[in-house]
């Protein structure tokens, strides 16, 4: 199973990537695509970025959560969130808003995903924590989402943008129940030369095959992963 990750940068430059962006999903052809800062901008187009590609790409099973409004110097309503486009059947489906602390000038969510896949329940999240450039708030998002899950008994495989340039330094939180996505070294936000999109994956899960895209999709490169249960 083929999972891929990437942050689209809203409708940025949308005519000059939509189609790289089709003809390298189409390529690259993941069975579960996490997709964060997709933007919903009536103004602009009655449906969010990853609903126009899908037009095109025909993933029968689409999950948006646009639910966080964002200040705009450019539009007067701005919504952005996550959308998670799949191969297979969503079976049940959570949002949770993680906290937001003082200073963080955004509120961040999180999508969870149960998806069936050959006749087994397979949990997933796909995650976009906040920035981490004068303070770090994109670790206390993980822990957040760890202690959430942990409550619920669960292990589920988390991709997306991390915000965080160094996980390993967060390994305490993870290190004991999940896998990252650390080595070989990878770029996925070329302008500053970091990594900050990741998965995170249960042990009794094996990934393979880690693969980063060519620049041109968007501000970040597509992270693109193999896994096996």
């Amino acid at each position: 199973m083929k999972l891929t990750t990437l942050n689209l940068q809203g409708f940025k430059d949308w005519e000059r990537r939509s189609d790289a962006l089709v003809h390298h999903l189409r390529d690259t052809d993941p069975d579960i695509i996490f997709f964060q800062e997709v933007v919903y901008l009536p103004g602009i187009s009655p449906y969010n970025q990853p609903q126009l590609l899908n037009q095109t790409l025909g993933y029968p099973y689409e999950l948006s959560t646009i639910t966080r409004l964002q200040p705009s110097d450019e539009y007067s309503v701005y919504r952005e969130g996550l959308t998670t486009l799949s191969k297979y059947p969503i079976l049940k489906s959570d949002t949770i808003i993680l906290q937001q602390a003082e200073g963080d000038e955004h509120n961040r969510i999180v999508q969870l995903l149960d998806l069936q896949i050959d006749g087994k329940v397979v949990k997933f999240a796909n995650v976009h924590f906040s920035i981490t450039d004068f303070y770090d708030y994109a670790t206390p998002h993980l822990e957040e989402l760890l202690n959430i899950l942990a409550s619920r008994g669960e292990e589920r495989i988390i991709g997306g943008d991390f915000n965080l340039t160094h996980l390993e330094n967060s390994q305490k939180l993870w290190g004991d129940q999940y896998e990252a996505t650390l080595e070989p070294q990878y770029i996925t936000f070329p302008s500053w030369g970091k990594r900050v999109d990741y998965f995170l994956v249960p042990k009794a899960v094996h990934f393979t095959d880690l693969v980063v895209s060519e620049d041109g999709l968007s501000d970040h490169r597509s992270l693109t992963i193999t896994i096996s249960q």
